[in-house]
């Protein structure tokens, strides 16, 4: 393409001739359609005057087959958010839900669906991006029955696209403006209709699990876990049809989980396990079933543990990210504590997985690529949120025992866990806790040979073997002994006072108190004695 001078073109459209304007608006597409902001309007409110020329000819019924050329230029123009909420009005908002088809309700027979309607659907994504004049507007959310029963009414008819940028309306309404969630949920019924999406999609594709399905087919499913996620976040349905319709797509969500589509397979999985983190808990029974056929690749006790399986690989993937580890990791942990807690059989198997019976002693639990020694790793994370959550993970799997989370990843490790929920308590043991009553006490580990052969030298701060050391007090005359103590005990005062460092003993609820003197830590030494229990009966 020839250069254009965009200031002649520009001109054209605000105040040229309607064949000036109908030939410039093909040329402003081409140019400017990857563009994402617009400088050059910046002055003389040239912004408003192309805006308004283009809302101008789109009220002009004379020319309907220009129609979807005026409606992506303002497309194009909605990607820049400078002066946006000013240009928008309610009228403008109006004549674009009825280019959307979003007016009234039509049957099916009746809808043709243009070029002009999708356009007009890419226009009210990026204005509900952009806008927050758009995400508040009474008139967008009066549109919603509408799209909620063109949703209801969705038939093979209905193009893919459509339905995509539907669900993206739907999902940036229910994200930005919060008090449309009841509304799509509640007045509508808009998540059963969603539901039913997922249903139909995976009811069409379960016998072609190698087969390529279209790209807008599988996005519409993932534009749906996402308006479904909104809809969930904060809900508290208590009722015993709420209920039925969780476990019900808790069904959908292990089908959508074990069929491999071949296409985007870790953004579905994302996708699934956000929304698992919002279902009641109590709803999660589903996500394993009784073994079907010889195809399983995952049984534990005669139930088939695919889905469980594809979310442990998820994670293990996800921790090997180097950047985004909260939003990349978070999600898939929080799923697995919510699932380990709700269900017996899934926090064996997820056990059995990520804590499996000791063997290598010789190493750190942090070290290697195992699931334990990436999990591990994370205790010490400067990433507080993430350290807690997986620190509860494990002490979930662990029964939420002491002396077993010691065994499986070092004292030294899990310390911050242990002063955090007060489990650093002076007794002569690791104690049980409360909440420890709760499992089973059968024993789902035996010590193996490995780990009874070398028990006594595992450093249970390290996790790990250690040869004996030499006593470095060896040798020495009580004076030397006396002399090096009170260095120490001046060294650490001294840092105490200037700041450096501060010195805790442990109070009776088992947490970290700080001292007002280095002496005080003497009374604690007796109390600081902990015994060991490595079995994992109980």
């Amino acid at each position: 393409m020839e250069k254009v001078n965009t200031d002649e073109l520009i001109s054209k459209l605000i105040s040229g001739t309607y064949e000036e304007f109908s030939d410039s608006i093909v040329v402003f597409l081409k140019i400017y359609d990857k563009k994402t902001n617009f400088e050059e309007l910046n002055n003389n409110c040239l912004r408003e005057k192309l805006w308004k020329r283009l809302f101008y000819y789109l009220t002009d019924y004379t020319h309907l087959d220009h129609h979807h050329h005026y409606l992506a230029a303002l497309r194009i123009l909605s990607r820049d958010k400078t002066n946006l909420n000013e240009l928008i009005t309610d009228e403008a908002i109006k004549i674009i839900l009825q280019n959307a088809i979003l007016t009234k309700i039509c049957e099916e027979e009746q809808i043709s669906y243009t070029a002009d309607t999708i356009e007009s659907l890419k226009l009210l994504c990026n204005l509900l991006f952009n806008s927050v004049k758009v995400q508040q507007s009474k008139v967008l959310v009066s549109s919603l029955p509408y799209l909620i029963d063109r949703i209801k009414n969705y038939s093979n008819n209905v193009p893919h696209n459509i339905k995509l940028f539907d669900m993206r309306i739907l999902f940036l309404v229910t994200a930005l403006n919060i008090s449309t969630r009841e509304i799509v949920k509640i007045d509508l019924c808009g998540d059963i209709y969603l539901i039913k999406i997922i249903e139909e999609f995976v009811t069409q594709n379960r016998d072609n699990r190698t087969t390529v399905i279209k790209n807008e087919e599988i996005m519409v499913v993932f534009e749906v876990l996402k308006v479904l996620f909104n809809l969930y976040i904060h809900s508290d349905d208590t009722g015993v049809e709420d209920q039925e319709k969780y476990r019900n797509l808790v069904l959908n969500l292990y089908k959508l989980l074990v069929f491999k589509y071949s296409l985007q397979q870790d953004d579905l999985e994302s996708n699934v396990i956000n929304l698992l983190t919002v279902i009641p808990s109590s709803c999660y029974t589903p996500i394993v079933r009784p073994v079907e056929n010889d195809d399983c690749e995952s049984v534990y006790q005669n139930m088939d543990m695919s889905a469980i399986r594809v979310l442990l690989k998820f994670l293990d993937q996800r921790l090997d990210c180097k950047i985004n580890l909260i939003e990349n990791i978070s999600p898939v942990v929080t799923a697995l504590i919510r699932l380990v807690k709700s269900e017996k059989i899934i926090r064996k198997y997820v056990r059995l997985q990520i804590l499996p019976p000791l063997k290598d002693v010789m190493n750190r639990p942090e070290e290697g690529t195992t699931l334990r020694a990436k999990l591990c790793k994370l205790l010490t994370s400067p990433l507080t949120e993430l350290r807690d959550l997986v620190a509860e993970l494990l002490f979930i799997l662990c029964k939420e025992n002491v002396s077993r989370m010691v065994k499986y990843t070092g004292y030294g490790n899990a310390a911050g866990m242990f002063a955090k929920k007060g489990l650093l308590g002076p007794n002569n043991s690791f104690p049980p806790t409360q909440a420890e009553t709760n499992y089973s006490s059968e024993s789902e580990d035996s010590e193996t040979e490995e780990y009874l052969k070398f028990k006594e030298q595992i450093n249970p701060v390290t996790g790990c073997f250690e040869n004996p050391k030499s006593n470095p007090l060896e040798g020495m005359t009580d004076a030397q002994k006396e002399y090096e103590a009170l260095q120490l005990v001046n060294l650490v005062d001294k840092l105490t006072r200037e700041g450096i460092v501060r010195p805790c003993r442990i109070g009776d609820d088992g947490k970290p108190k700080p001292i007002e003197h280095v002496l005080e830590l003497q009374s604690e030494l007796s109390r600081q004695q902990y015994g060991r229990k490595d079995s994992d009966s109980e």
